[in-house]
């Protein structure tokens, strides 16, 4: 068996101390329905398109690791008996690619979301918020390129069958999701505080649990963990042209913990119609090597009307100190909103 061949069925192997994990984002922000489906609809205009090109990891392998999400949500409005109120609805549909190109190993998520948003007050304008993710989750993996030592052909090259049991390559999950969110309009500012709780049926990953009979006296299930997602985030005005957008994430999933915190900072043209952004974001992780710093992650944003572009790079603390650059990331995510219709209803920006 060759290195990659060892290296890809130890990772399909590991199970019992190791459990899956999910796609990781920096610009978490430009994607409010993966981090809590009560954030489905929760903007204002009336409808919302984003999409994330993640690399990953680009010194370390031949090929970088990467991560493509797209999608979008929609906010209709309510009428009970015919009546209007300030209560909407929001739904949307998400699809993330997981890919490790040179494995030809990949995850596929397709999700469907909903959200509805109760408006509680008017002298202070706030709603509340429940959503729920609907989705599934495929897995997959191409066989074609590797190759096992019972393979060679004891001259120049593995053209020889191989013995190996595989298994089969490609499988698909079920996945629920839930979460809750409040947000309020203060003077110059609003407020958002929500939880999510992801992957309620805690789906079984592991290629071999699909072997027919199973292995016999080997534990080979590899679960995806529920995931508790906990956020803070401030939208300040400091004047006509700037603000101040601190936010804060703290993820939980299985035995590792995640925090992130930062802010962006909005410059605003006196067109009104175009601003930049610049923004500084610490990543403190505790897992299997203790709590330490993970990542510091610069990023630079232009908003023109409802398109904004972002850019961010994670400088990985560790690598850059104790090796050569391998492990850092970069991101680019692109978002459109469209034009808002009802001005008479408050809906919270994220």
């Amino acid at each position: 068996m060759n290195l990659k061949s060892l290296i890809l069925l130890t990772t399909m192997c590991l199970a019992g101390s190791l459990s899956a994990q999910d796609e990781h984002f920096s610009q978490f922000y430009a994607l409010p329905m993966h981090m809590n489906p009560a954030l489905t609809g929760a903007y204002e205009g009336t409808y919302r398109l984003s999409m994330v090109y993640r690399s990953q990891w680009g010194n370390a392998f031949d090929t970088p690791y990467k991560t493509v999400a797209a999608g979008g949500d929609t906010r209709l409005k309510m009428r009970i008996r015919k009546a209007k109120t300030k209560d909407h609805i929001g739904i949307g549909l998400f699809f993330i690619n997981d890919e490790i190109a040179e494995f030809q190993a990949s995850t596929n998520k397709l999700s469907g979301y909903a959200a509805y948003h109760k408006h509680l007050g008017e002298k202070r304008r706030s709603f509340l918020s429940a959503g729920i993710k609907l989705g599934i989750i495929q897995r997959n993996i191409t066989y074609g390129n590797l190759v096992f030592e019972d393979q060679f052909n004891q001259v120049n090259e593995y053209s020889l069958p191989t013995g190996e049991r595989l298994p089969p390559n490609n499988f698909g999950r079920m996945d629920l999701s839930t979460g809750i969110n409040y947000s309020v309009e203060l003077d110059k500012s609003s407020i958002y505080l929500g939880v999510g709780y992801h992957h309620f049926t805690e789906p079984d990953f592991s290629f071999f649990n699909e072997l027919d009979p199973p292995p016999i006296g080997l534990d080979v299930s590899q679960k995806l963990d529920s995931k508790l997602v906990a956020h803070f985030s401030l939208d300040k005005k400091l004047n006509y042209e700037m603000a101040l957008q601190p936010r804060i994430v703290y993820q939980k999933q299985g035995i590792h913990n995640q925090l992130d915190l930062g802010s962006n900072l909005e410059f605003t043209f006196k067109s009104r119609n175009t601003a930049v952004l610049f923004g500084l974001w610490l990543t403190a992780v505790d897992d299997l090597d203790g709590l330490h710093m993970e990542n510091i992650t610069p990023l630079i944003g232009v908003r023109q009307r409802q398109f904004v572009l972002g850019l961010s790079y994670d400088v990985h603390l560790r690598d850059t100190f104790q090796s050569p650059f391998g492990y850092n990331s970069f991101e680019l995510t692109l978002r459109f909103s469209g034009e808002h219709e009802n001005t008479g209803a408050y809906c919270p920006t994220f």
